[in-house]
């Protein structure tokens, strides 16, 4: 029998064989708190220009915009809330959860888990059509809002089965925690004086209708959706590339300030990149999951690339949409922070008339408002 001295010193062992586990838990937790702060921040900001300063003729595209910033707000607080550590059990899936709704039940943290991985994948399946709607603008007409809002309910129609399937089918949290402790003894997991009382849910099985529909919705589908973003980035590019396109030069110039602004021509391609989180996420899901890579790395990491997805999203927006750019620096300069030149000023009120359906009655005008729906997005 060992001696309290010898007990002791294994146990000392033990917490410093776990130093590292303890520290990526800590650093896992922290940039929860900065991402999905940074993106409630950001996606607030957004919907606030969207509701104030989207044009009249960028309504149809707004209606993806809104969708995005909805989601994206709501997924980082969703994250924020759950701050999920995957726990790779065989076939089972469980996370602990260190995430402020471990103080509530973990009912609502499987729930903001639920939530998080149904809301990333709509959003996928909106950025794909943000490039269709790119892509059919030059070669047919902009869609109207009734038919824009009616295509986003259809897809999120699709995520929202996904979702309730997937919450239906919450695994039992102590059976959940017994195949922790029977799969990872190494870490102690029972024992409450080295981890406290863990909030854990999940699934027992992926072998369940509900789940197995759930991760393959989640995981596979990000590669197709990758593979027609690009599609339709490179269709968009070579049609305005084309020597035989039949449209004016000024209406493929202001076109081609669609994809390509003049602050930076590789915009469409830095959109495009977004999903690239979701697929790392998805790999390192799928490698750890199948026992191919382990430890605290991929438990952490995997939910904390997917958070980057709705934090990263704004951004663009901020910076290559025009009338969001230029609303977001009238808020800032609301706090002193940035100053607009007079020149601005000017420029925003005609802007503010234009968006006000204040028009000269011009030919050169009406050229130029059949134009304004693609180079306001540059």
């Amino acid at each position: 029998m060992a001696t309290p001295t010898e007990i002791a010193y294994n146990r000392a062992q033990l917490i410093e064989s776990l130093e590292f586990t303890f520290l990526m838990d800590e650093v896992g937790k922290h940039l929860s708190e900065a991402i999905c702060g940074f993106g409630i921040i950001l996606n607030l900001l957004l919907i606030y220009v969207i509701c104030l300063r989207t044009p009249v003729h960028m309504k149809s595209y707004a209606v993806l915009l809104f969708n995005f910033a909805i989601f994206d707000l709501l997924t980082c607080i969703a994250s924020l809330l759950a701050c999920q550590k995957t726990i790779f059990s065989g076939f089972s899936l469980t996370y602990i959860f260190h995430g402020p709704c471990k103080y509530v039940a973990p009912w609502l943290c499987y729930f903001c888990h639920c939530f998080v991985c149904h809301a990333m994948a709509h959003s996928q399946w909106i950025l794909l059509i943000s490039f269709i709607y790119r892509y059919r603008i030059l070669v047919d007409t902009a869609p109207s809002v009734k038919t824009m809002s009616m295509i986003v309910t259809g897809f999120y129609s699709m995520s929202f089965i996904v979702f309730l399937f997937y919450y239906l089918d919450m695994g039992d949290t102590e059976a959940l925690k017994q195949i922790m402790y029977d799969l990872h003894p190494d870490n102690h997991y029972e024992d409450v004086t080295i981890w406290g009382n863990l909030t854990v849910s999940g699934n027992t099985t992926i072998f369940t209708i509900p789940s197995l529909t759930a991760i393959i919705y989640m995981t596979v589908t990000c590669v197709p959706i990758y593979f027609l973003i690009h599609w339709c980035r490179n269709k968009t590019l070579s049609i305005l590339a084309s020597s035989a396109c039949s449209m004016s030069e000024t209406t493929k110039a202001s076109h081609a300030k669609l994809i390509l602004p003049i602050q930076n021509f590789q915009a469409l391609s830095i959109q495009a990149t977004i999903p690239c989180f979701w697929l790392l996420a998805s790999a390192i899901f799928t490698l750890a999951e199948f026992g191919v890579i382990s430890g605290p790395i991929p438990e952490n990491m995997t939910f904390r690339l997917m958070d980057c997805i709705p934090s990263s999203s704004p951004l663009v927006a901020f910076i290559f949409i025009a009338p969001y750019r230029e609303g977001l620096m009238r808020l800032i300069s609301k706090t002193g922070i940035y100053r607009k030149s007079t020149q601005n000023q000017v420029s925003s009120v005609v802007e503010k008339t234009q968006n006000l359906g204040i028009q000269p009655t011009t030919q050169a005008t009406v050229q130029s408002n059949q134009q304004r729906n693609v180079r306001d997005l540059a």
